[in-house]
């Protein structure tokens, strides 16, 4: 865990202010509404223009930025201009660059072929991922660590609104208004999340933060791996997160056969969703407050285990043919679930990343959750083609408490390993 000198601790505790908060908030939500456009509004606006169903499964090349920003995470932890300050330097710049791209992105449409709607797609895709970087280090070091559960109800918080706006609204936008007033609308109100950035307090001039233990000035992807917390975090995802990626994957396929519309599971999804998404994270955010985010994690891990466990045998019997209503209700419950679990694990990576390299550290978690996630999700529709719905759920139910089981053996060599190394 990161310990602070008390200079830092103090200096930490006065910053968190309920404006502190909501500028968290603004911040995620920035870089969520054009990932929410392409994951939730941008596939159903391209069907409905007659688009090969092919080329926008090929839409999810889009987000090859986020699984590797990694990579360039170290740079934007140390590479910056002075007079903006770190974090306000991958803030502000890529929130301009984003406001450019979905301008341009309004104009061009497919006026000048396939190859600049994608050129201009992974524009937004890359800086949006760059200033995601900037936005988890910033939460790190602006808030103590006592705070951080409100940290990452904010991340939380900010991508449920992200998620209604960039895909409920702008399908609505669209379907009333076309594609051109949608898209601007959209730059719009990035741009005015923009006026967040200035109420930061960017402390990367703060002579009074010490290197942690034997972690050199300059931030790397060499010093994250070097730490036992990061590699038993990278455990703990794999063995959480790869029960969990099936059984969400196959949620929309699922309410499709069950004989939903799309603007049923929109409604349900992105609205019902991101409501039932913020008060799930901000009930985890108090409760974080009496509990250790692990445990919290581990909490939510049985209650998915117990759902997965009634979907299936709800498939099984038939329930669902019976009373549609109830399926939706078994959705609901699993993304406020998930919230819970994401806010929890969230908490959890603010905790064990260095305040020297916040940005990196919490990156470098965040990209091994997403492709943990993805090779989940890859074989979600080969096993639920061969087992059907209900076994699926039943087998993920199985699953699910042997992952419980040795993430709770993983998180207590993790408590074993702190105390020892600091007692």
């Amino acid at each position: 865990m990161n310990n602070l000198n008390p200079a830092i601790k103090t200096h930490a505790e006065k910053t968190f202010t309920a404006l502190s908060l909501t500028v968290v908030i603004v911040l995620y939500l920035a870089h969520a509404l054009p990932l929410y456009f392409y994951n939730v509004a941008l596939p159903a606006i391209l069907r409905h223009q007659g688009v090969d169903l092919r080329w926008i499964g090929m839409l999810s090349l889009l987000y090859i930025p986020w699984a590797f920003k990694f990579f360039w995470a170290p740079l934007i932890d140390r590479v910056y201009f002075k007079k903006l300050g770190k974090r306000k330097t991958w803030l502000l710049l890529p929130q301009i660059a984003l406001v450019l791209g979905l301008v341009a992105l309004a104009l061009t449409q497919f006026s000048y072929g396939l190859m600049v709607f994608v050129m201009i797609g992974l524009w937004i895709s890359s800086f949006a991922a760059t200033q995601d970087i900037a936005i988890d280090g910033y939460t790190i070091e602006a808030f103590s660590p006592q705070d951080y559960r409100f940290g990452s109800m904010a991340q939380s918080m900010g991508v449920a609104v992200g998620s209604m706006i960039g895909g409920a609204a702008m399908l609505w936008l669209y379907q009333y208004y076309g594609w051109k007033i949608a898209l601007l609308s959209l730059a719009f109100m990035t741009f005015l999340t923009m006026i967040a950035v200035f109420f930061i307090q960017d402390q990367s001039a703060n002579s009074a933060i010490q290197p942690h233990h034997s972690l050199q000035a300059r931030p790397s992807l060499s010093h994250a791996f070097k730490r036992p917390e990061m590699l038993w975090a990278f455990a703990l995802i794999a063995c959480y997160r790869i029960v969990e990626a099936p059984a969400m994957a196959m949620l929309n396929p699922m309410l499709i056969d069950q004989k939903w519309s799309l603007s049923q599971i929109g409604v349900l999804m992105s609205v019902m969703g991101a409501g039932v998404g913020l008060l799930a994270a901000i009930s985890a955010a108090f409760l974080l407050k009496k509990l250790p985010a692990t445990q919290l994690l581990i909490w939510a891990g049985w209650a998915r285990t117990l759902l997965y466990a009634l979907m299936g045998c709800s498939v099984i019997l038939g329930w669902f043919n019976q009373w549609q209503s109830l399926l939706g209700i078994f959705v609901v419950l699993m993304l406020a679930i998930r919230y819970i679990a994401m806010t929890s694990l969230y908490a959890y990576f603010m905790h064990i990343s260095s305040k020297q390299q916040a940005g990196t550290d919490f990156t470098l978690l965040i990209c091994f959750e997403l492709l943990v996630y993805f090779i989940g999700a890859a074989f979600s529709g080969f096993l639920a083609q061969s087992l059907g719905y209900g076994n699926f759920y039943l087998v993920l139910a199985i699953a699910s408490i042997l992952s419980l089981v040795l993430s709770q053996w993983i998180i207590n060599q993790t408590k074993r390993f702190t105390a020892q190394n600091f007692n």
